[in-house]
């Protein structure tokens, strides 16, 4: 590990640490900072239990994260996940300047492993973009030691991080134009659920190899085809239950599982209560 901290007049830092009821709810704030950086700051280093999510609002940096190189310029930031080995340093000319959180928590890492998956670590920060006043928010209650920065900031962070991961390109692209393959296969499932249903099948009748379907199916909606119709089948028999008295038994064939025991074992895992527990609650 080495970290040159060699900073211009008017650069911060400031450590925080929350709660163990926030650290087990929120995402929450380990330190923050704003650095005005002189040509030889750096940091190199791995293995360290945090998030860090950085901006650059003047000059350029350099990054060095799992075996690719970036330049980040204004308008422009990073997020990593510090447990790998990572580099960044300010470019000799056009000094660094940049805000920074370290941060943990939740869901930090699958939040940034969907990201990363999507578009690497660098995004853009765009016209409409509130990252930099989230940012601003969270700098302002570590600085005046609010009181309740463990919430509040949680909530910022929530929204830094789906601002990312919905304004990357790729995944932009994925929200609005779902491929004709992944539609037409969602539309069968959808149609077909109670019945049988081969991913061999609904490959073919699409025109792409399975393997290949489930990998573009996994992209565009986050899961396998065999959880989009698992869960679907659950939503079909959560709804029976709800509004019918029809037995679980019953309702297991109709939604598409031949055997009850195998449909209940199923329905506990995912939802935490049996078949029977949930009708009770909506009756």
């Amino acid at each position: 590990m080495k970290v040159v901290i060699d900073l211009r007049s008017g650069s911060w830092s400031k450590e925080h640490t929350a709660s163990m009821s926030a650290r087990t709810m929120f995402y929450y704030i380990q330190s923050a900072g704003y650095f005005l950086c002189n040509p030889e700051y750096m940091t190199e280093r791995e293995g360290y239990n945090t998030m860090l999510l950085v901006c650059t609002v003047g000059g350029k940096g350099h990054l060095k994260y799992r075996g690719q190189k970036y330049c980040i310029e204004k308008g422009e930031g990073f997020i990593i996940d510090c447990n790998d080995f990572h580099y960044y340093a300010s470019d000799k000319q056009d000094l660094w300047d940049f805000k920074w959180v370290h941060f943990n928590g939740c869901e930090s890492r699958a939040y940034f492993e969907r990201i990363y998956e999507n578009n690497g670590p660098v995004f853009k920060l765009f016209p409409n973009s509130t990252i930099l006043q989230n940012i601003d928010d969270i700098h302002a209650m570590i600085k005046d030691g609010n009181k309740k920065i463990d919430i509040i900031s949680s909530c910022r962070i929530v929204e830094i991080l789906t601002e990312i991961l919905l304004s990357s390109t790729n995944e932009t692209q994925e929200l609005l134009k779902i491929p004709p393959p992944v539609k037409e296969v969602i539309t069968k499932m959808e149609e077909y659920f109670n019945q049988d249903i081969n991913l061999d099948a609904l490959a073919r009748d699409v025109g792409v190899s399975k393997y290949h379907l489930s990998r573009l199916f996994k992209k565009h909606t986050g899961c396998s085809p065999y959880e989009y119709l698992l869960n679907y089948r659950l939503s079909q028999a959560k709804s029976l239950l709800k509004s019918t008295d029809l037995p679980v038994c019953e309702i297991s064939q109709l939604v598409g599982f031949n055997n009850p025991s195998h449909f209940i074992s199923l329905f506990r895992k995912h939802e935490g209560i049996t078949p029977f527990r949930f009708r009770k609650y909506w009756s």
